[in-house]
């Protein structure tokens, strides 16, 4: 069979061409012979597996499931930290996997590990296999991976890659809880909203009717004739959020579209320095993982981009790697740009000049990890107060237009 492939060389050269191997671990093996590190192979044939590419899909169609179980940051967290205590304590990666495999309780997960398994044992490299799961594992943690196996150190990347799932899992959780409250309420406003004006304004309708009341104020005219919309065509309530999610979702993954969200999002009221800070934290973090890692800088910066997936804070860290490649030291290109603090650009500034910049990195993004915190909770106490009153509008808005017509009536009478 004929395989094409494409390797690094030991002076750090990529070699690419085909090759006649019976299976795809014997062209591995062949590459390995020749003293070069695999980085794609792919059966010219049949299309089949690649290290990077190809035997994705085993993950969700070979699993048979129409709605594959998703594998989330907290799996992942757990999977990583097995593996580095297993792998310190001198157990190989397949014997690893093999006894992983058998008691993760995530399907697909357990699936995905069962297959890393017969990859690794069959003699493709830990990084290849995991890269084969690109809809379970990013990029990111198989550069990390990669960098810990190539360098001796793959017990060392697991742990590290652990910490670095942990801390995007810690800042899930922090975004999540600050959306929640004001979502529940805004949820819970709507329906009562809608049950007020569907069951109990059309009595007080029918009521004003029976005894005479045929000139409304303006208030009770609108939500009577809200009423009236909702009543005849309840079943329509949902459509104008399904048309508004799906229209943002569309917009979204048009190139135009995505950079004005994006810029729309960093400078929403109230949570718009809460999503900006919370994507510097997650950015700053990643590349400072990927540094200590071992990771080139500029591959790590544009992974960090890729992580951000914010076009505003995307083209700041391209930036960064635009000029990197010039030459220009970070802390130069981080000052020069309006996005981050001036602390941020004196922090890495001072981290550049004692060679230890993945550990400023790492500190800068600890320190907007605080930022979000306070940010937050300060948030939190705005909002409280804030919802109840809007909570206490709406509803004494439709109760003030049912009332009124009844006061005025009773004036008349007196």
């Amino acid at each position: 069979m004929l395989f094409k492939y494409k390797a690094r060389t030991a002076t750090g050269l990529i070699n690419a061409g085909t090759r006649e191997a019976a299976s795809e671990a014997s062209a591995i093996t062949w590459m390995r012979e020749q003293g070069w590190s695999p980085i794609h192979v792919e059966a010219v044939s049949s299309g089949g597996g690649t290290l990077f590419g190809g035997g994705a899909k085993g993950s969700s169609i070979l699993s048979g499931e129409l709605f594959p179980q998703k594998v989330t940051l907290k799996d992942k967290n757990v999977l990583f930290k097995q593996m580095a205590t297993m792998v310190n304590a001198g157990i190989t990666i397949a014997g690893t996997m093999e006894l992983l495999s058998a008691q993760i309780e995530n399907k697909t997960l357990g699936r995905a590990v069962a297959e890393i398994r017969d990859a690794v044992s069959s003699g493709v490299t830990t990084a290849a296999a995991f890269a084969r799961h690109p809809k379970i594992f990013s990029s990111l943690e198989v550069a990390l991976i990669r960098a810990g196996e190539e360098g001796g150190v793959l017990d060392v990347s697991l742990a590290r890659l652990a910490s670095f799932v942990e801390a995007q899992y810690s800042l899930q959780k922090k975004i999540k809880g600050a959306m929640m409250y004001p979502s529940v309420v805004m949820v819970f406003t709507l329906l009562v909203l809608v049950g007020l004006c569907v069951g109990i304004v059309p009595m007080f309708r029918k009521a004003f009717a029976n005894i005479g009341i045929e000139k409304t104020p303006l208030l009770t005219s609108i939500v009577f004739g809200i009423s009236d919309v909702l009543v005849a065509y309840w079943f329509l309530i949902p459509v104008p959020f399904i048309l508004i999610y799906a229209g943002l979702k569309y917009f979204n993954k048009t190139e135009e579209g995505k950079k004005i969200l994006d810029k729309v999002k960093l400078r929403a009221p109230l949570f718009g320095d809460i999503i900006f800070k919370s994507i510097l934290a997650r950015a700053f973090r990643t590349l400072a993982t990927l540094v200590t890692a071992g990771v080139s800088i500029l591959d790590a910066i544009e992974m960090s981009a890729g992580v951000a997936d914010n076009f505003v804070i995307g083209e700041a860290f391209k930036t960064m790697k635009e000029r990197a490649q010039n030459g220009v030291m970070l802390s130069v290109t981080i000052k020069e740009q309006k996005l981050f603090p001036a602390m941020v650009a004196h922090m890495v500034a001072v981290g550049e000049e004692t060679g230890q910049v993945d550990d400023v990195l790492s500190k800068v993004a600890d320190w907007y990890d605080v930022e979000l915190d306070e940010k937050i909770k300060g948030l939190t106490s705005i909002l409280e107060p804030v919802m109840i009153i809007f909570v206490g509008l709406v509803v004494g808005l439709v109760v003030a237009s049912v009332f009124i017509p009844i006061i005025q009536a009773m004036q008349q009478f007196m």
